[in-house]
């Protein structure tokens, strides 16, 4: 399968703006005013990502939790219903990744992940039976040398351009926004930041 990219939003009403959606993932980008909640709903496991510092009460099949986070880290829960509810004086942002109930590919789920580091330019936030997820920086002019990962999500987390070269196709150049998010199936890779800014984006890897 081809890399996917999807940008879309929902009314201005909705804190939810949809950024990829495929028969693997979801993606969304969430903003919630201090006060502001989530109306009750059910995902897949999903893995969420703080975009700000923020004081939030997740209420999961019925047990409430509160948990301040702050920018840069992440957390995995579960399936179910839930609803979450901004309970700080700050602005929370972050970003959902969930599964949908649809199996990898073969292909897909086949490929072993090299080891990851928490050195160089990647920093592992976490490593569980479902996902891996990292958290990358490259330089103008730095690489990734060829490496093998699992079918992923990949956030931009600011503008970049990078070049990509895979297994399964030739190298291409290509461009990214914050905010954006894509999919890869699983592959072996070499990424080479060709821009003039550091490329910064968060990759959730799935296990299943």
């Amino acid at each position: 399968m081809p890399n996917e990219a999807a940008a879309g939003g929902t009314p201005s009403s909705d804190p939810r703006v949809s950024v990829l959606s495929n028969e693997y993932a979801e993606v969304f980008r969430i903003t919630l005013a201090p006060g502001q909640a989530l109306p009750p709903h059910t995902s897949g496991a999903r893995t969420v990502y703080a975009l700000s510092d923020y004081t939030i009460r997740l209420t999961q099949d019925g047990q409430p939790t509160e948990q301040a986070w702050t920018a840069g880290q992440a957390h995995f829960h579960t399936a179910g219903e839930h609803t979450a509810e901004n309970t700080g004086a700050t602005e929370a942002r972050f970003v959902v990744v969930a599964r949908t109930a649809q199996p990898l590919a073969t292909s897909a789920a086949a490929v072993s992940p090299d080891p990851a580091t928490g050195s160089g330019p990647m920093q592992l936030l976490l490593d569980t039976d479902d996902v891996i997820v990292a958290e990358f920086r490259l330089a103008p002019g730095a690489s990734l040398p060829p490496h093998r990962g699992l079918a992923r999500v990949v956030y931009s987390l600011n503008d970049y351009t990078i070049d990509y070269a895979s297994n399964n196709a030739p190298v291409q150049s290509q461009s990214f926004t914050a905010g954006e998010a894509h999919w890869h199936d699983a592959d072996e890779h070499s990424i080479t930041n060709s821009g003039s800014t550091e490329a910064r984006f968060l990759i959730v890897q799935f296990k299943r």
